[in-house]
Parts: structure tokens; C-alpha cells; sequence
């Protein structure tokens, strides 16, 4: 059953029609975009904080080199594990793959389970103007020898609103509110609401892949399976044997902080593999509700992902009656 979460709005026509594919994590959204972009001439922008790292293959679930051939993807594989990205970088990039990809004649789809870097692609992100590589440097510092939830409740003096936006792991986004906060005086949710992200260039279709609970956590569950299987752990020591440090914000991410900690004996194996699935379903629960207050989105469930085609022709069609309620 599809519902839209939005009010309805009237669109721009000048706006350029974008398909979006969103979902927590293993409700299924490579599946369903593969056989969307094949069928309706499309490529596929991977909006995935974790495909962006190269050597990051096992724990990150990319689609395969097998899907990437049937359908080109983008932003996939595009900086070291030590490097850093973020949503600013990710929308700007994105967007002019974008422009490429529409001025090949083909149809864009965006497809990822990050929310904040699907909302940058299609609304823009705001600027503070400012920044400072000491304070950054110095919080990043903090973090590391105190721990992000330290940080994370200093920000919650500081910007409690940004604070309940924010896991209190998320190292990288505390640093960057704290940082924000210090150098303004301002919070950085002040920023947020000035700029509600107005810089709309598209007219997005969005589906978000919902599961029901039960079988969203046996996805779960079986997917941390096959990566196990798959050789995450020999993929986390060979990460770890070239030098990246577990500090890294790739490396905290779910899947190789767990196991990182198995190798440095914090914990068995059989505990890793449930810290692992705990955490996803965690994690696919803040993914639920992000998407939840996105602007336009529609609801399905993934058995029912080829729905979707008929729709996205009628809006490639006629972008302004079916694309009512995108905002």
C-alpha cells in the first residue's frame, strides 16, 4: 500500500524529475533499483555513506561487480578509507553526475539508504561560512581520548536540538555541531532552520522500502550472516595490517567497530556476530525515522517493489501531475 507523508504541493515544472529509492538497510533496495534502471533506461547514484570507501567491500554490502554491469552506478568506491566525505562533498558530486547521466539521455535514480545525503543531493546544504582546522582538530582529539557520548553531551548543553538529531557515536556530526557552535555562538539547528534546505533544483518520486519488523530483522540477521561468511573479519585485519586506524570514522561504522573490537579480544565471536545484528537493527530504526519526515515520500513493501515501475512512468511522463506531494 502506498502513502504519501506530505502535504500535497504544487510542483515547478522547470524542476528535473529524479527518481529516489530509499530504505534501512537490507529491506532490499539494490534488488528493486537494478530492475527499475533496467527497465526505464536509468543509472544509479549510490546515496551509501559506507560505498564511497574503497577496500570496504564485505561489510558495506555493494552491489556486485555482476549488478554494477547491468546497470551503471556512481559513487561507489571513490575515496580511501582515511579519507574524508561527507554529505556537502556527496551532493555536489552527485549532482553533476546527475547532469551527466541526463545529458546522456538516460533517467537518474538515487538510491541509499543515508538519508542526510539524499536530502543534500535534493535540497542543498547550508553554509555557517566559517571554520576552523585547530578547534577541529582539538574536538576530534577529545573525541577519541574521551569519546564521542562525552562530546555528545556536551552538545546537548550547547545545541539540544542538534543533539537529538545526532547518535551519540556519530563522532564526525558532533565535532562538526560543536565546532559550528563555537565559532557562531550560534547553534548549528539555528543554521539548519534558516537555510530549510531551499535549494531544490529537482523533482523527486520517492519510495522508501518498508518492510514489516519481523522479516526487516531476518533480512537483518541473514545479511550479517553472509558477511561473516563473506570474510569480514579478514577484511577488518587487512584494513588494520595497512595501517588505518580503527579510530577512523570509516572504521567506526557498524560491522567493522564490532569486529575490530573481537580482534583486540574484547569480545568473542559468537558475541561480535549479535553486536552486529543489534546495532543494524538499531541503526535501521533511526533509518525509519528519518524517512519518515522526508517530504514525499511513499511507503511499499518490497514484494511489492515492481508497483513502482507503473508509477515512475507516469511521472516520467507527466512530471507535474505525478509528482504532486514531492517535495
Amino acid at each position: 500500500m502506498f502513502f504519501a507523508t506530505a502535504r500535497t504541493m504544487k510542483p515547478e515544472p522547470e524542476k528535473t524529475p529524479v527518481i529516489v529509492i530509499a530504505g534501512p538497510t537490507a529491506s532490499g533496495k539494490t534488488g528493486a533499483s537494478l530492475a527499475l534502471a533496467e527497465a526505464l533506461d536509468g543509472e544509479i547514484i549510490s546515496a551509501d555513506a559506507m560505498a564511497v570507501y574503497r577496500l570496504m567491500d564485505v561489510g558495506t554490502a555493494k552491489p556486485t561487480a555482476g549488478e554494477r554491469a547491468r546497470v551503471p552506478h556512481h559513487l561507489i568506491d571513490v575515496v580511501r578509507p582515511d579519507e574524508p566525505y561527507d554529505a556537502a562533498r556527496f551532493a555536489r558530486e552527485a549532482r553533476e553526475v546527475a547532469a551527466k547521466i541526463l545529458a546522456r539521455g538516460k533517467r537518474v535514480f538515487v538510491v541509499g539508504g543515508t538519508g542526510l545525503y539524499i536530502r543534500a543531493f535534493l535540497s542543498g546544504l547550508f553554509s555557517s561560512g566559517r571554520s576552523d582546522p585547530e578547534l577541529r582538530d582539538r574536538l576530534r582529539a577529545e573525541a577519541e581520548s574521551l569519546g564521542a557520548p562525552a562530546l555528545h553531551c556536551r552538545l546537548v548543553e550547547r545545541d539540544p536540538a542538534a543533539a537529538a538529531r545526532i547518535h551519540e557515536n556519530d563522532a564526525f556530526r558532533i565535532v562538526r555541531a560543536l565546532e559550528v557552535a563555537e565559532l557562531t555562538q550560534r547553534p548549528l539547528s539555528e543554521f539548519h532552520e534558516e537555510h530549510a534546505f531551499s535549494d531544490r533544483p529537482y523533482l523527486p518520486l520517492s519510495f522508501c522500502l518498508a518492510p514489516d519488523r519481523e522479516e526487516l530483522y531476518a533480512r537483518i540477521n541473514a545479511r550479517t550472516e553472509v558477511m561473516m561468511a563473506a570474510g569480514l573479519v579478514e577484511e577488518v585485519q587487512g584494513l588494520l595490517d595497512m595501517g588505518f586506524s580503527p579510530g577512523l570514522k570509516s572504521m567506526q561504522s557498524i560491522g567493522y567497530r564490532q569486529v575490530v573490537e573481537f580482534l583486540q579480544g574484547q569480545r568473542d565471536l559468537a558475541g561480535t556476530v549479535e553486536a552486529i545484528r543489534q546495532d543494524t537493527r538499531r541503526f535501521a530504526k533511526r533509518q525509519f525515522t528519518w524517512f519518515r519526515k522526508e517530504p514525499g515520500m511513499q511507503w511499499i513493501e518490497p514484494e511489492r517493489a515492481g508497483d513502482m515501475e507503473a508509477l515512475i512512468r507516469r511521472f516520467l511522463k507527466n512530471p507535474g501531475e505525478a509528482g504532486e506531494g514531492q517535495g
